[in-house]
């Protein structure tokens, strides 16, 4: 290739990203990456020069994604320009006609679209890289979504996810992931698809039944949760959830890693947040494979992962949720109470849980009224280290702005956090989380307020006993700043 050969209309000055254009025509390996890394960034920052030929642009990216289909480094690289694109309103029709078409033929053949490719890895490394992007591509596109989406897209993601082996972890993954994407952008669209006599939401059934067999790779069902939570968000009550529910606690009792069983018990908590009283009364009715009673399991595998959850929004509606339960487990009725959990320190080895060398032959078992107490000072404790944290790095900067301010410099044509927009800071924001009431909480003062009432609870002192030393501090400096 020699190029896209556009003859933009530009002054000098605006002539490199045509140039990163060219180069990267020219370039292979090492070199070729750091070339798509700059036109990440520089697409960023001046759009307007990219959508002069979006249709150029986009059949360039293209061909090199097919040239490179071997190296899923540069192949990356490539989709990540494309991502960038799709974020430019005068790129998307052009996306639409020109790159997905390609990448459907891609998602069905593999092999025969890239000579380079030739093995069933290669095939699925492929797969996965074309699935990210339509999914970034379906995130983008305002609603409604086009036909070329709704009829051909979401078919073939489905296919291709559902037809794929049990140890395909990247498909299984991607696949629900883009369908997730469809629910977000345009669930009412595939809810009324007839796929082969199915309708949309069926399929998205069959998806999810697939993503939940026990038989499936532990880590094919990575986002299993969050795409039962989007389809209970957006289905609501037409939506029979029980089976669903019953096929998520039968994973879970299956799964050793507490990354996949924090998003799977994530489904349990969001539902206990939106109707406590409800969802606790539906999971005492359903019982893990081996007889366990439903809620007690759920109960015990949270608190006992609890202080492992990783994502401010997991974390944060798992912390809300508990503050709903601990009132309930303290009241004089409540057989919940009974409940035994492990209070073995935990940690994580090659991505199992391990306990506490120090732990004897049998467990330190603790009432569950008090886990979850210690659970909530310990949360508060690092809501407080956070901050504490944010105020030094804070008191460094505002010193080095004023050593910065004695010598002046030229002002800066993009921010530092613009830089960090550009570079994608913010990738490991869930899109679907940012429409929940619950983000938006103020964890910090919600902790407090919820302790500070707690302490004038007839069983409080009881509980402040089973605290250490570390614990006793949290609660101390809660007191002095509450004061």
């Amino acid at each position: 290739s020699s190029g896209i050969n556009a003859e933009w209309p530009l002054r000098p000055g605006e002539r490199v990203i045509p140039g990163l254009f060219d180069l990267a025509a020219k370039m292979e390996g090492d070199l070729l990456m750091l070339c798509l890394d700059s036109l990440r960034v520089s697409v960023s920052v001046r759009p307007d020069i990219v959508a002069l030929e979006a249709d150029k642009v986009n059949k360039f990216l293209l061909e090199l994604f097919v040239k490179h289909a071997s190296d899923t480094f540069i192949v990356s690289q490539v989709n990540e320009v494309l991502m960038t694109l799709a974020d430019i309103p005068e790129c998307r029709g052009s996306i639409q006609t020109n790159v997905v078409p390609v990448l459907l033929q891609i998602l069905r053949a593999p092999l025969p679209t890239s000579p380079n490719k030739k093995s069933e890895e290669d095939e699925e490394d492929m797969r996965t890289e074309v699935l990210d992007l339509l999914t970034v591509f379906v995130r983008k596109t305002p609603t409604p979504l086009p036909e070329v989406y709704i009829k051909e897209v979401f078919p073939a993601a489905m296919s291709i996810t559902i037809g794929s082996a049990k140890d395909s972890t990247a498909i299984l993954q991607s696949g629900g992931e883009c369908v997730r994407a469809f629910l977000a952008q345009g669930y009412q669209q595939v809810a009324e698809l007839n796929i082969n006599g199915l309708s949309g939401v069926e399929y998205t059934l069959q998806l999810i039944a697939k993503l939940l067999d026990p038989e499936i790779a532990e880590w094919g069902s990575l986002y299993v949760g969050r795409l039962v939570s989007s389809l209970i968000h957006h289905a609501g009550t037409s939506l029979n959830i029980n089976d669903i529910l019953q096929a998520v606690l039968n994973k879970l009792t299956k799964c050793e890693s507490p990354t996949i069983q924090q998003g799977l018990l994530v489904v349990f908590i969001k539902l206990f947040n939106h109707d406590l009283e409800g969802s606790m009364s539906f999971l005492q009715t359903i019982t893990t494979p081996s007889g366990d009673n439903g809620l007690v399991y759920v109960l015990k595998s949270w608190c006992e992962i609890q202080d492992l959850f990783t994502g401010e929004y997991e974390t944060k509606v798992a912390v809300i949720a508990l503050t709903k339960f601990l009132p309930h487990l303290l009241s004089p009725d409540s057989p919940l109470a009974t409940i035994m959990v492990n209070d073995d320190e935990i940690s994580i080895d090659g991505g199992r849980i391990t306990r506490s060398s120090k732990q004897q032959a049998a467990p330190t078992m603790i009432p569950i009224t008090v886990k979850v107490f210690k659970i909530l000072v310990t949360e508060y404790g690092n809501i407080l280290e956070e901050m504490e944290a944010d105020k030094d790095v804070g008191s460094e900067d505002e010193e080095e702005g004023e050593e910065e301010d004695e010598d002046e410099e030229e002002p800066q044509l993009v921010s530092i956090a613009q830089l960090a927009a550009y570079l994608g800071d913010d990738d490991d924001e869930d899109d679907d989380n940012k429409n929940d009431p619950l983000s938006e909480v103020d964890l910090q003062s919600h902790l407090q307020q919820f302790l500070t009432q707690l302490s004038t609870h007839n069983l409080y002192n009881n509980l402040c006993q089973a605290l250490n030393d570390g614990e006793r501090n949290v609660l101390s400096s809660m007191l002095v700043a509450g004061s």
